[in-house]
């Protein structure tokens, strides 16, 4: 048996997503690959498609939001998805050959743009396998809406009542999670972690990533946080992972050591999950996979300045089960901090409410899944 499991890269948390799902059939007895989809495009579509998205998602968010809910309309969708869809046949025209060639029995997509493309191959008879698209947003999108899937997998209820109100068959969809690495499923022991990690016992860890570029006001919150009286400080230790920022690791060391506030700064780290598992709340952006990552290890979340569309979607899923809350500023993200570290028992009733919408074996399932059929 051949599963191709194909993403696009266009943030990070598409590729991790479809990395966690190849990790997971491992053991499956199945060939197993997988691929970034934008390296079976011409070198000038590959270099532009992150890279425009990137660029309004940080530079002009608003804008982006307004792309985002203009193109889910049903009538702008039915208007400008043919367009997309013959535009993206013409750029992947090399990972079509790709797929008609290896003819994989199962195609399990974490991007819309392979499961639109493999979804066009399927209704022209040119693809015979079967067809997983897995939506990593809580809400979905008509971008995601590969109609010739097989089967589609959502993180919620909402995710399928979403479908539904599209045209999809109840039956096509399954609920099973936002695919995250299965590490995250296994817990390690919060006493274990601090240990390892070197970290201070008995305080209540606020775990801050900037991700892998260490972007974000992070060192506005730590400083904030640094200048809170000796009540709060004393019992705070903030762990931040830095990425690839170097600047912001000196300066965040600088700071604990003129500051007194407990601060433990790393660069770029691969063992996210122990980090976790240390920690007692977690100030994010709301992408939909560190949300999973978090949800897994039932963290409960700071959601800072989400942008407009499926970061906000997300946020307000969160939000309403009320394993989140939200901050746009500094200010607010510091307000949330000193609550929680004031009355740990809130913490208690988020992680507790987190049941209702981790998924840890995610990737697992949807694994399984694709060995099934």
């Amino acid at each position: 048996m051949k599963i191709l499991i194909a993403h696009a890269y266009a943030g990070i948390g598409h590729k991790k997503a479809a990395e966690a799902i190849g990790k997971a059939l491992l053991d499956s007895g199945a060939q197993v690959e997988v691929v970034d989809t934008l390296d079976y495009t011409n070198s000038f579509f590959k270099f532009s498609y992150p890279r425009v998205y990137l660029f309004l998602i940080n530079r002009a968010p608003f804008l982006w939001g307004c792309l985002y809910y203009f193109f889910d309309f049903r009538l702008a969708d039915f208007l400008c998805a043919p367009v997309r869809r013959f535009f993206h046949d013409l750029q992947a025209a090399r990972f079509i050959r790709f797929v008609i060639e290896k003819k994989p029995d199962v195609i399990v997509c974490t991007h819309f743009l392979p499961a639109e493309v493999v979804s066009a191959l399927k209704k022209k008879n040119l693809f015979n396998g079967r067809l997983i698209t897995v939506i990593t947003d809580f809400l979905p999108h008509s971008f995601w809406l590969a109609r010739e899937s097989d089967y589609f997998i959502g993180a919620i209820e909402k995710t399928k009542r979403g479908l539904m109100r599209r045209g999809i068959e109840e039956e096509r969809v399954k609920i099973l999670g936002i695919p995250a690495d299965p590490v995250f499923s296994i817990s390690k022991g919060r006493k274990a972690m601090i240990e390892k990690l070197g970290l201070r016992e008995n305080c209540f860890n606020l775990l801050i990533m900037g991700g892998g570029f260490g972007t974000g006001p992070v060192k506005g919150i730590v400083n904030t946080l640094s200048d809170l009286g000796s009540g709060i400080k004393n019992g705070l230790q903030i762990i931040v992972i830095c990425g690839k920022n170097k600047g912001l690791l000196e300066d965040l060391n600088k700071i604990g050591a003129s500051s007194g506030i407990k601060i433990s700064a790393f660069g770029y780290m691969n063992n996210v999950d122990e980090f976790m598992e240390a920690s007692d709340l977690i100030i994010t952006k709301s992408g939909g996979l560190t949300v999973s990552e978090s949800l897994s290890k039932k963290l409960p979340m700071i959601i800072i300045q989400p942008i407009p569309g499926q970061e906000t979607g997300n946020c307000k899923v969160l939000e309403g089960y009320g394993v989140a809350v939200r901050a746009n500023t500094v200010g607010q993200i510091v307000d949330h901090v000193k609550r929680f570290v004031s009355a740990p028992e809130k913490i208690i009733g988020m992680k507790a409410r987190i049941n209702l919408l981790a998924y840890p074996d995610a990737a697992k399932d949807i694994a399984d899944l694709a060995v099934k059929i």
